[in-house]
């Protein structure tokens, strides 16, 4: 909106915000050059296993998300406002459900939003794709691949997950594929596109022309009419279907693409100031992405080699980033705790952890042994490397997070620097920590102690902060101006900054 005229009014809009473990809707109040997040509803996204898959239960967060918006609608209301203005969707990548045709209604035309989800949804923890990445490999080498899409081959990539689907042979004419949040975005709207944040995630989507590669379709055996057309964030993607808004009573309201990938959502809300070059994050959360912001990719293939990837951000931006599987060991490990019948705080089992001896077990938070749930404690506690002095292993809870959260700090180190020297950046002066792993003070401060920069954390809720202020900006609230997306966050958050101690040895 360029040289339009700023919207003045409050403006109150719904982030639909999905990830691994939990969902959540947001309300957003735009105003005075502020945006108030207010909860509008929470709730749980936990994995099925149904006919030999782990899948994702679509039905009840589609239950969840309507009840949401209806909340939000209610306290958009109750502060004097009329009501949403717009919606928008994030959630997790490279996931997808196949949707069948829409169905014809009596006048012979298709009813938009009518096609029946075939067959669930399938996670990417999922075992199908166990060693697909490598066959696919004798066909279309690594080193192609990454040229092509810069994306790092990791075995659950959606283009992985095609090549190991065995419902793609019997679906109906008219059938699309649609990224989670572009099937939450169906639902609502009727429409079938697919936002580029998302699809850059897929292994699919050629850097080149920012499109469906017909190369990598053909060698995974893809229909291309099976993938939506794709738009990009802050394009408009519909308006709520009439049936749905009248039951959900909040209007025919647009449906705005948002940086579709959470993480696109998340660096977006990092409160940097514009001229910060190069910008570095991490969004911790179920995983860890940290990386830089960049204004092109990096394809040599020594960034194949490290595992970086290439993800597409807002505003053509590129988020040059590795996953690291962060809070994901710490809360798998707290799960089985609980099933074995013990009550587990976590801000207590933190406490207890940073008063622990520092220094005492290592693990490789990388390792691919860690991607699957089920006796998390177990497998850290075994793979747990004494370090020297050591000849033992952890033998408590305190003890075993210790080691991850040290771990991770490490690993948090290792591949920033391997980032900066990837794209040929200095070290930044400041680290900036956004999502639910910014409130872990204690990770916090051994990742600024491991790097020996300043480490600021905050917002938490960066993905939903980042989906309100693209709404905002697409509805003429914001100045379209560079940096003040990230002007407006800075203005709504507080934020806490760790210093690097001048002694590692001193860990309490």
């Amino acid at each position: 909106m360029s040289g339009a005229q700023q919207v003045q009014e409050p403006l109150a809009v719904a982030a639909i915000d999905l990830g691994a473990t939990s969902g959540r809707v947001m309300l957003g109040v735009i105003e005075q050059g502020r945006i108030e997040l207010v909860p509008a509803h929470r709730f749980e996204n936990r994995l099925l296993e149904h006919d030999g898959h782990l899948r994702w239960d679509i039905e009840a967060l589609w239950a969840e998300i309507r009840q949401g918006l209806a909340d939000a609608h209610g306290l958009a209301l109750v502060r004097g406002l009329p009501g949403l203005s717009s919606i928008g969707v994030d959630s997790w990548a490279v996931d997808y459900g196949l949707v069948g045709p829409d169905q014809v209604g009596a006048d012979g035309a298709a009813v938009p939003g009518s096609g029946e989800l075939l067959g669930g949804v399938i996670a990417y923890r999922d075992s199908r794709t166990d060693g697909v990445a490598d066959v696919f490999a004798e066909q279309v080498s690594r080193e192609r691949q990454f040229a092509l899409t810069g994306i790092a081959q990791q075995p659950f990539n959606t283009l992985y997950q095609l090549v190991a689907e065995e419902r793609l042979a019997a679906l109906p004419e008219g059938s699309t594929l649609l990224m989670v949040p572009d099937l939450i975005g169906y639902l609502l709207t009727g429409q079938r596109r697919t936002e580029r944040t998302n699809a850059s995630s897929t292994g699919m989507l050629a850097l080149e022309t920012q499109d469906w590669s017909p190369e990598l379709l053909e060698a995974a055996g893809v229909d291309p009419a099976l993938l939506a057309p794709l738009l990009s964030p802050g394009e408009r993607l519909g308006t709520v279907l009439p049936q749905l808004a009248g039951e959900l009573g909040i209007g025919e309201v647009p449906v705005i693409a948002v940086g579709s990938h959470d993480t696109a959502s998340a660096v977006l809300a990092v409160p940097a100031a514009q001229d910060t070059h190069p910008l570095a994050y991490i969004s911790s959360g179920t995983w860890s992405l940290i990386g830089l912001e960049l204004d092109s990719p990096v394809g040599s293939p020594a960034a194949l080699e490290a595992g970086f990837t290439n993800e597409g951000g807002v505003d053509a931006t590129t988020r040059f980033l590795k996953n690291v599987a962060g809070m994901w060991l710490v809360t798998e490990s707290i799960r089985q705790w609980e099933e074995e019948g013990a009550s587990v705080d976590l801000a207590d089992l933190l406490a207890a952890a940073a008063v622990m001896p520092a220094h005492r077990f290592r693990i490789d938070p990388t390792d691919p042994a860690f991607l699957a749930p089920g006796r998390m404690a177990e497998r850290v506690t075994m793979a747990a490397t004494p370090l020297e002095g050591e000849d033992e292993r952890p033998r408590t809870p305190a003890q075993l997070v210790r080691c991850i959260l040290e771990s991770l700090a490490e690993t948090y180190r290792d591949e920033l620097h391997a980032a900066c020297r990837l794209a040929r950046m200095p070290l930044p002066e400041r680290l900036h920590v956004v999502g639910g792993g910014s409130r872990n003070a204690l990770l916090n401060q051994l990742t600024a102690d491991a790097l020996g920069i300043e480490v600021v954390a905050g917002p938490m809720e960066a993905t939903a902060l980042g989906n309100v202020a693209l709404q905002a900006r697409t509805l003429g609230a914001v100045s379209s101006a560079p940096g003040a997306l990230r002007e407006l966050v800075r203005a709504s958050v507080d934020l806490e900054r760790f210093t690097p101690r001048s002694s590692l040895t001193d860990v309490r």
